[in-house]
């Protein structure tokens, strides 16, 4: 983020502390069936996971020609590589024989994908190089049986999908520039594009997908969720806002803050007095934490059901145990508050079944949470292109 950004959303947060106020906006309601219908769930893969880019592994997990990584994401099974001149490809990872898996889940290092049922081998870059027997396949000519791409690139220290087979004709390689926007733009010039992973988590979530997004976009919680661990650094029911098409940067300033009124202006730096939340849509969370950031992104399995992939980001990694025992305690320390928030959002899960209430409240305070599910209906209206 650039200084005279950073200077103000300072000021504006200065302003709200000593006005005793926040940013909010209108209430609203949230119907139940959004978190149980399935018929609704397969709409919202269609329609919002399967045409968005995710984060789903960072980058340096590729750091060598023929590094490769295999996840499934919304029921489709992706293959991350990269390639031997250093680019990043991705494909369904599926046989174009008979469709078997080339790649168990997880990383591997190799320099071709051989299927493990007939022996059809690929090249880094998708290519069929060899299959035995090649004369029984008159009807399936070699330059016709590539594995299928999918759209894929890098940005702000991860490799991102959009879980989906390409399109014919479609250019398999993402605009993140574009589609990441300014608050890209922000973690850019912050250096995220050469961070490295310090740590991974990766956890099955028993909630819906988009319950993660609704307690992370408000701080109404704080003083009541995470009272024994984080509440004490931050005011009160205090947010900032503002949103680039449909993503979200959300500023949570600490008590900290107001300290900075003994600085002159040009020494102000935002990092260490607020935390601020990336929230790409759809499913990818970044929290910027000045001199490191914590990220994940919800993956969706069922309609009450999903699975989350964390990273912490860190400028270099540690060269001495000091080093190491600090990223240690922050990447406790921001588990020990999300896992009380991950914690709430399946015991919300688990109450909505029980037809006691037909929707759930959003306060002005939580008008983020509120605006995230509008953007999602939005794509699931009648008419949407396709």
């Amino acid at each position: 983020m650039q200084l005279e950004e950073q200077v103000a959303l300072i000021r504006r947060a200065l302003a709200l502390v000593e006005g005793g106020g926040s940013e909010s906006g209108e209430p609203s309601r949230s119907p139940v069936e959004r978190y149980l219908d399935p018929t609704r769930f397969q709409r919202e893969l269609d329609g919002v996971i399967r045409r968005f880019p995710l984060a789903v592994c960072p980058s340096a997990s590729l750091a060598r020609p023929g590094d490769s990584f295999a996840i499934d994401v919304a029921g489709t099974p992706l293959l991350l590589v990269r390639g031997a001149r250093g680019e990043l490809r991705a494909f369904l990872n599926a046989c174009r024989h008979r469709g078997a898996r080339l790649q168990a889940p997880g990383a591997a290092s190799q320099r071709a994908f051989t299927c493990p049922y007939h022996s059809w081998t690929y090249g880094l870059d998708g290519a069929l190089r060899g299959r035995p027997h090649e004369a029984d396949f008159p009807h399936a000519p070699a330059s016709q049986c590539s594995l299928a791409p999918v759209p894929a690139g890098e940005a702000l220290g991860f490799a991102w999908v959009i879980p989906r087979g390409a399109h014919p004709g479609e250019d398999v390689q993402l605009d993140l520039r574009g589609y990441l926007g300014r608050f890209g733009e922000d973690l850019r010039n912050w250096g995220y594009d050469g961070w490295q992973p310090f740590h991974q988590r990766e956890f099955a979530n028993a909630a819906n997908w988009k319950i993660p997004f609704e307690g992370n976009l408000e701080t109404y919680h704080f003083q009541y969720a995470h009272r024994n661990t984080i509440a004490g650094l931050f005011f009160d029911n205090l947010l900032m806002a503002d949103h680039d098409g449909r993503h979200h940067r959300i500023v949570l300033p600490k008590r900290s803050m107001p300290m900075l009124r003994q600085q002159p202006e040009s020494d102000w730096r935002i990092g260490p007095h607020a935390n601020i939340i990336y929230c790409f849509f759809p499913a990818t969370f970044i929290l910027h934490e000045g001199d490191h950031a914590n990220a994940f992104t919800v993956l969706p399995e069922a309609v009450d059901r999903s699975r989350v992939l964390g990273t912490t980001l860190i400028p270099e990694l540690p060269q001495t145990d000091r080093s190491r025992e600090y990223w240690r305690k922050n990447v406790e320390s921001f588990w020990g508050a999300l896992d009380e928030d991950f914690a709430l959002g399946v015991s919300q899960q688990s109450t909505l079944a029980g037809g006691a209430r037909r929707e759930l409240l959003f306060g002005r305070n939580e008008w983020c949470s509120a605006r995230f599910h509008a953007d999602v209906e939005s794509l699931l209206e009648p008419g949407w292109p396709g």
